[in-house]
């Protein structure tokens, strides 16, 4: 079987680990320190706060804008749950918008009256930002393609099959010193002169060892992603889908668009071939709402196998058995 997604890891993500094991220094320490900085200096953001997932980081951002209980934030329906999530931990109330032709938040969507937005560069495609006062950029899938640069606060998520990983973690990053300052506080409860609401949020050094390794390999893994794209787009070129627009595109996920896209997973998974919904549910399933282009995209989205490790002959195997589905 050719899995969905797969993580790219080796010998020097394991030395790194081990350094670290060996050292009996697990917990946040010097590799976290150095590993902030080092993600702050690729995305162009002075400050870097890690902490243990991409949900945190968020919780973290919203709290740090100053998003008050009952306060609406902005998202689009069609993403993975962890915007709602991160919204209701802070108390507040997700609102809901539709998506553009890329998957992305429109920015038409979104309510004049609203003040903060969580903007998502969905698949590794950029988004296109709302005229919201506060915006929280979203880049854990599109860490090293230019994006993260422009909102208040940007986060980004480190999980195991991310565009790089720390098995689980996530990171804030900002300009805004006060903000950086009040992440760093709020994501370790322990040793405090006073009490306020703080969080067991913190990475270990293990993590951040690991995370270096795979921030170094970043750009071959983005280079490897957008060949096998290219491939896919070429090979697929005048079939009955819609295909993803390459214009800045990181490619985490390759996602066609077809009125077939049950039949056609099906085919592919006798053929030996995992592909998913590139979002599970939108958030509209959950929490109410009528958002067509969302309900349209959770209807025919496909996302085929695209990862850093994925072998030559794999991809082959793919688009042989993709093109054939259609005769």
């Amino acid at each position: 079987m050719i899995p969905h997604s797969r993580p790219a890891l080796g010998e020097a993500e394991v030395a790194a680990a081990a350094r670290v094991l060996e050292s009996g220094m697990l917990a946040q320490g010097v590799e976290v320190e150095a590993f902030e900085a080092e993600c702050a200096a690729l995305v162009g953001r002075r400050y870097g706060v890690a902490v243990n997932s991409g949900t945190s980081a968020l919780h973290l951002a919203l709290a740090a804008v100053g998003v008050e209980l009952g306060k609406g934030v902005a998202i689009p329906s069609y993403a993975c749950a962890a915007l709602a999530t991160a919204i209701g931990l802070q108390g507040a109330r997700p609102l809901l918008c539709d998506v553009d032709n890329r998957y992305n938040l429109d920015p038409a969507a979104v309510p004049e009256a609203c003040r903060t937005a969580i903007v998502p560069h969905l698949f590794g495609a950029p988004a296109r930002l709302p005229a919201t006062p506060l915006i929280i950029e979203d880049i854990a899938q599109s860490i090293g393609g230019g994006t993260g640069r422009e909102g208040r606060v940007t986060i980004v998520s480190f999980y195991a099959t991310k565009l790089l990983t720390t098995g689980e973690g996530g990171m804030l990053l900002t300009d805004d010193g006060g903000i950086a300052e009040f992440a760093r506080d709020r994501r370790d409860y322990d040793n405090r002169d006073d009490f306020v609401q703080r969080f067991p949020y913190k990475m270990t050094d293990i993590q951040a060892a690991v995370g270096r390794v795979q921030l170094r390999r970043l750009p071959e893994f983005i280079e490897r992603r957008r060949a096998i794209a290219e491939g896919y787009t070429a090979a697929f070129r005048g079939l009955p889908v819609r295909l993803p627009e390459s214009a800045g595109h990181v490619f985490y996920r390759y996602v066609v668009a077809t009125s077939q896209r049950d039949a056609i997973e099906a085919h592919l998974a006798e053929a030996g071939i995992e592909a998913k919904r590139p979002v599970f549910r939108p958030a509209h399933h959950y929490l109410g709402g009528d958002f067509p282009r969302s309900e349209t995209a959770h209807r025919e989205a496909l996302s085929l196998p695209i990862y850093p490790s994925l072998l030559e002959r794999d991809v082959g195997r793919v688009i042989e058995s993709f093109v054939r589905f259609f005769g």
